[in-house]
């Protein structure tokens, strides 16, 4: 059941359809959609492909527009993908069912993709006492709150929460959608290793959904033993081959790479990682014999990589990863500007202040941003690694990333550039873009980016520990932009950032545009910058907004998230009682990814009731499990949150982003 996230309320370039379908893989569509480039829907690099998922093709996204911003769900929440809703009218698409019109370089889709951090939800909501921003969380050097709460849901909990996902695993008369949910349900809530053959049973089937997910499923449990089987799979030995019943599809094979990162993430273990190194490797080298897919996923396999310690054997696989990374990109005549795109951010990733090779891995970077004919992925992943690698005493690269910001070729690259500037930190970046942001001749679009950079500069300073100084200069510079701004989609981008830097002045003109706009994007995202606030004077007026929202997915989604971000007790249990009632399949998903959000173990038992009851729908009881994983996950943060905060989400591949089912579209 690949639900598509209508958490992310105002993004992407679908609209809600009435297929009453799922989406693949118990997941819900969290980002920026179908954006593989033409001619590049394949996982080979050309059109056509040999072997796929077996959910039908997604349908036409909408164009966004100026005051109706492009939307981040994919939606219907169909499994079957976005469909033309009611009211809403799609845009020409070339024959091959990509958008022609579609602004990619929108604020949203970063934001969509990046947020878990600055949004911490679940520890939030978990911690029972008020909060003003993710700074509250730090209480001094080496300090954070760890009080348990009533509202976290403790081992008995997550106990029964397994109980019942196995059994309605195990059950023949589950359709697909539940399958699939109660395999990703699962594996987010963990356990030993008696989930892994519950998995491996569904790896042969002949269903391609159930086989790519349980081979997903394996990873996020972050289990070490599973390692052998998904080096089977990715590498499409005779283990493999034995485990599937025939040749691994490409799709199963990419997930299989991205389980083994997100097992390598999660274990410090110098063999393993060595074994993930090793599989990666075979796979960049094997040219092609390997789809596009395959190589992007194994080069996100090595960004994910444990390799930050300074044992000598840890140091030396990373130096190995660096330079092997280094190498890869160079190959211009062998591979493509998209794959190698990869490299560089996971390059960045791994490289360390103290490396060897770190001047020279800098002076590439800054080669490639000012390098006016590279194709607009390699700026874009360029500016993303000079974001995690430079400091502000790296002066050329700071120059190139200003320069960039300001006069580069590709818009995304601009946006990329202004966050990562905020990154780097320092005052000449803060001055660049505190002077951009108020120059006259700053276009209004590029304004949302320039006020993140300084919001994400802000954040930084204030997680880092006390004596951090807010950027009032800033804050007020961009709330001056939010009351000038009258297009209501950049306007809803300048209120985010003010809420990432809390600034409690900006409260009555949020609400103000809150109540002055019928658009669900823009009034979805003001909610979420009030709960940012941490705003509880908002809280009436939160409520109200999600009581008229409740057949309106993507607003319904972003206001549970605010009263969340408020520790609101009440709104876990509004959405569970909504969620046993009759909805369209986009408001199903909205409310199972709400409650996932928030994490209330009082939604819980209601859940099981829903899951197990033959009553109902096969529909509502796929949502109720995906719901049930979400509440009673191991991780404080989406699993995929690993992979989609930094990435070139423009270089995308099927089974990066596309069609809905790939993994950065899987919640």
């Amino acid at each position: 059941m690949q639900m598509r996230t209508l958490a992310v309320a105002t993004l992407t370039a679908a609209v809600i359809g009435g297929d009453p379908g799922l989406a693949a893989h118990g997941g819900t569509y969290r980002g920026p959609g179908d954006f593989v480039p033409p001619g590049q829907k394949s996982g080979s690099g050309k059109t056509g492909s040999p072997s796929g998922p077996s959910t039908p093709t997604p349908g036409t996204p909408s164009t966004p527009t100026p005051g109706n911003p492009p939307r981040t769900t994919g939606g219907g929440s169909s499994p079957l993908g976005p469909t033309n809703g009611p009211g809403r009218s799609g845009t020409p698409t070339t024959q091959g069912g990509y958008e022609l019109g579609a602004d990619l370089s929108r604020w949203e889709f970063w934001w969509e993709l990046n947020k878990d951090p600055f949004l911490e939800l679940k520890r939030r909501i978990h911690d029972s006492l008020p909060s003003t921003g993710p700074g509250d969380f730090v209480m001094g050097p080496g300090q954070r709150r760890n009080r348990a709460s009533s509202l976290a849901p403790n081992a008995t909990d997550k106990q029964q929460v397994l109980a019942v996902l196995k059994q309605l695993l195990a059950d023949p008369d589950s359709n697909r959608d539940i399958v699939s949910s109660c395999l990703m349900a699962i594996a987010k809530v963990g356990g030993d290793t008696s989930v892994l053959p519950s998995f491996r049973a569904f790896l042969p089937d002949a269903d391609q959904e159930k086989r790519e997910t349980a081979a997903l499923a394996m990873g996020i449990t972050g289990l070490k033993e599973a390692v052998p089987d998904l080096t089977a799979l990715a590498l499409d030995d005779e283990q493999g081959r034995k485990l599937v019943g025939g040749r691994v599809d490409y799709r199963t094979r990419s997930f299989a790479l991205y389980g083994l990162g997100l097992v390598a993430h999660a274990n410090h273990d110098l063999d393993l990682q060595r074994q993930v190194l090793a599989t990666a490797k075979t796979v960049l080298d094997a040219g092609d014999e390997v789809r596009r897919d395959e190589k992007v996923a194994a080069l996100n396999a090595l960004r994910l990589l444990a390799l930050g310690g300074t044992s000598e054997g840890e140091t030396a696989t990373r130096l190995e990863v660096v330079g092997f990374l280094r190498e890869f990109f160079h190959r211009e005549k062998r591979e493509t500007d998209l794959v190698r795109s990869h490299a560089l951010t996971a390059l960045a990733a791994q490289c360390r202040d103290d490396d060897p090779d770190r001047g020279a891995v800098l002076d590439d970077l800054v080669a490639l941003v000012r390098d006016r004919h590279r194709k607009s992925w390699i700026h874009q992943s360029t500016v993303l690694a000079l974001g995690r690698l430079a400091r502000p005493e790296d002066a050329e690269a700071c120059d190139a990333l200003r320069r960039y910001q300001r006069d580069g070729k590709d818009a995304t690259a601009r946006g990329f550039a202004a966050i990562s500037l905020g990154e780097v930190g320092g005052e000449a970046n803060r001055a660049f873009l505190y002077g951009h942001l108020r120059a006259e001749r700053t276009k209004d679009m590029d304004k949302p980016w320039l006020a993140f950079g300084l919001a994400v500069m802000d954040f930084r300073g204030r997680v880092a520990g006390p004596g951090h100084d807010p950027d009032r200069a800033g804050a007020d510079a961009v709330l001056a932009e939010l009351r000038g701004m009258r297009n209501r989609a950049f306007q809803a981008g300048l209120a985010l950032a003010l809420g990432i830097m809390r600034n409690l002045e900006a409260v009555p003109d949020i609400e103000a545009a809150l109540r002055d706009t019928n658009e669900d994007g823009p009034k979805g995202y003001f909610c979420v910058a009030l709960g940012l606030l941490g705003s509880h004077e908002s809280k009436d007026l939160l409520v109200e907004v999600l009581d008229g929202a409740m057949r309106r997915d993507e607003l319904l989604t972003q206001t549970s998230i605010a009263l969340g971000l408020l520790g609101d007790k009440e709104v876990g249990r509004t959405l569970t009682k909504r969620l046993e009632q009759d909805n369209v399949v986009a408001v199903y998903s909205a409310i199972a990814t709400s409650l996932g959000w928030i994490g209330d173990r009082y939604s819980i038992s209601p859940l099981v009731r829903l899951a197990e009851d033959r009553a109902h729908k096969d529909l509502p009881r796929a949502f109720a499990c995906v719901a049930l994983g979400l509440v009673a996950d191991k991780e404080p943060l989406p699993w995929n949150s690993k992979i989609a905060v930094g990435a070139n989400y423009r270089a995308s591949v099927e089974t990066l982003s596309g069609s809905g089912t790939g993994i950065l579209d899987i919640l």
